[in-house]
């Protein structure tokens, strides 16, 4: 009689360890990615910032239009110089 298939190891510590390590290299793949996702994500924020500086009404707009929202000192934190983050 031939065995096809090699008899489970049964030392439950041994197994145990090599869960264990499966599943922590599995949670750091998933750190990673995640990571990896919110860097991507930042960025577009970013970019979404710099396209709010662009659309930014400059000071002789403000002037132009005292009736402009934007222009208001209350939402002036809204003004967002190049090469800065928005709280990230």
């Amino acid at each position: 009689m031939t065995v096809l298939f090699e008899p489970l190891n049964s030392d439950g510590h041994l197994r145990s360890l090599m869960y264990h390590d499966a599943r922590l290299q599995m949670l750091h793949d998933r750190v990673i990615n995640r990571m990896e996702r919110v860097d991507l994500l930042a960025n577009e924020v970013e970019q979404a910032a710099a396209t709010l500086v662009d659309a930014n009404p400059s000071s002789a707009a403000a002037h132009a239009f005292p009736d402009d929202p934007l222009s208001n000192s209350s939402v002036a934190f809204l003004h967002v110089e190049t090469g800065q983050t928005i709280g990230l």
